[in-house]
C-alpha cells in the first residue's frame, strides 16, 4: 500500500478428478456426515466428518474440501484446506457465502461488502450455528445483549436464537458494525478492533497512543494479542475478498 502497487495474489484452485470426488463422497462416514448435515443434526454431522477425514491423504482432503463447499458447509471446506496445508485455493478458503444477504446488508448500511465478508470469515468461518465460549452467536458472532440492543434500535423483532439464522445475524451484525464505523469516523481499522474488543477499550488504547502514530504501527501496539491478530486478518481478508469480487481493494 505504501508503495502504491497493486496486490498480486496467488490463486491456485482445487480441481480434484471426478473419480476421487466420488471415492471420498461415498465413504460410509462421509455419506453419514452428508445426511446428518441435510437433516440439521450438525453436532453429529461434525463428528462423522471428523471420523471421515482424520486419516485422509492430502489429495483426498482437497476433494473433501470441494465436497463441503458444494454442500454449503463452508467451515469444513476451509478446515479441510488448513488440514491439507494448501493455502492458495482462494475460492474454497474465502467463499462468497451468503452473498445475497451480505450484499443486501452492504446496500442498506453503505458498508463495503468486502469488509462484511472479512468480518464473517474471521468470526465464524461462515458457521451459522457458531457459538463462542463467551456466548457470541452466529455468522458475525454477536453477543446476545448487543444483538438485542441493536434490534431494538432498528425496531426488528428478535429473540436470541434468531442469531443462528444467517439473514438475521448478518442484518444485525452489519448494523452494529455500521454503528462502530460511525463512532470511529469511518475508520475500518478502529471499527474492526472495536468489534472484537469493544469500543471503550479502543478509545482507551487511542488515548494512550500518540495522535501522530501511523495506523500500521498502532495495530502492532494493540495490547490484546487476539485483537491485534483479528485486525490484521480482517484487513488481509478484505483485500482477498476484493480480489474474489473483482474489485481492487487496499
Amino acid at each position: 500500500d505504501k508503495l502504491g502497487r497493486e496486490y498480486t495474489l496467488v490463486d491456485r484452485p482445487v480441481a480434484s478428478p471426478t473419480a476421487l470426488l466420488l471415492k471420498v463422497a461415498n465413504e460410509p462416514s462421509m455419506l453419514r456426515a452428508r445426511e446428518l448435515l441435510v437433516l440439521g443434526s450438525l453436532n453429529n454431522a461434525r463428528r462423522e466428518w471428523w471420523y471421515a477425514t482424520r486419516n485422509l491423504e492430502v489429495t483426498e482432503l482437497l476433494a473433501a474440501g470441494q465436497l463441503a463447499e458444494q454442500w454449503g458447509w463452508h467451515k469444513k471446506s476451509i478446515q479441510s484446506l488448513i488440514q491439507a496445508q494448501y493455502w492458495d485455493a482462494l475460492q474454497l478458503r474465502f467463499p462468497l457465502a451468503y452473498e445475497e444477504e451480505v450484499r443486501f446488508a452492504a446496500k442498506e448500511t453503505k458498508i463495503d461488502p468486502t469488509l462484511l465478508f472479512a468480518i464473517a470469515r474471521q468470526e465464524s468461518a461462515f458457521a451459522a450455528d457458531a457459538r463462542s465460549p463467551a456466548g457470541a452467536m452466529g455468522l458475525m458472532q454477536l453477543m446476545p445483549a448487543t444483538a438485542k440492543q441493536t434490534a431494538k434500535k432498528l425496531g426488528v423483532v428478535h429473540n436470541t436464537w434468531d442469531l443462528v439464522k444467517p439473514s438475521h445475524n448478518i442484518n444485525l451484525g452489519s448494523r452494529y458494525l455500521d454503528e462502530l464505523l460511525q463512532e470511529f469516523d469511518g475508520n475500518r481499522i478502529l471499527a474492526a478492533a472495536a468489534y472484537n474488543a469493544g469500543p471503550n477499550r479502543v478509545k482507551r488504547w487511542l488515548k494512550d497512543s500518540s495522535p501522530e502514530m501511523p495506523y500500521d504501527v498502532w495495530i502492532e501496539t494493540i495490547p490484546f494479542r487476539e485483537t491485534r491478530g483479528y485486525v490484521q486478518n480482517v484487513l488481509s481478508y478484505t483485500v482477498i475478498y476484493g480480489y474474489r469480487m473483482g474489485q481492487q481493494t487496499s
